[in-house]
């Protein structure tokens, strides 16, 4: 539920008064930053104020609200498991492929192995 909004009566005068440009923005003087008059949280109830009262916030000379940013959209980065598990998976694909080639050439080195040990005399 919204709740009525009050304002005190030196943010409703300043709705009243236009502005110059430098009110609302910091300047650049001699070297140093000056801050603004208003700071970035009076120029937030001045604009919620100037709305509530039908005032455009432009025409006391305070700057249009700047457009949302558009949000920069990339994938999770996830955990390393997650992120190399494709690849892993192909390379596992790649060698089960193979498996019967190499079980086949295990199978022979392990029947020379058992001829070589096999005694040549018979007894």
């Amino acid at each position: 539920m919204a709740t009525v909004r009050k304002f005190s009566a030196s943010i409703l005068s300043h709705i009243k008064a236009e502005h110059a440009e430098t009110c609302f923005k910091p300047i650049f003087v001699n070297g140093h930053w000056r801050s603004p008059r208003f700071s970035l949280r009076r120029q937030a109830e001045l604009r919620k104020a100037c709305t509530l009262n039908g005032v455009d916030a432009v025409s006391i000379g305070m700057p249009p609200p700047a457009p949302p940013k558009v949000m920069q959209k990339k994938p999770p980065k996830g955990h390393k498991q997650q992120r190399q598990y494709a690849a892993k998976q192909a390379v596992i694909q790649k060698n089960m492929e193979d498996m019967p080639e190499k079980i086949r050439k295990w199978k022979e080195a392990l029947a020379k192995e058992k001829l070589k040990a096999k005694p040549v005399l018979p007894f």
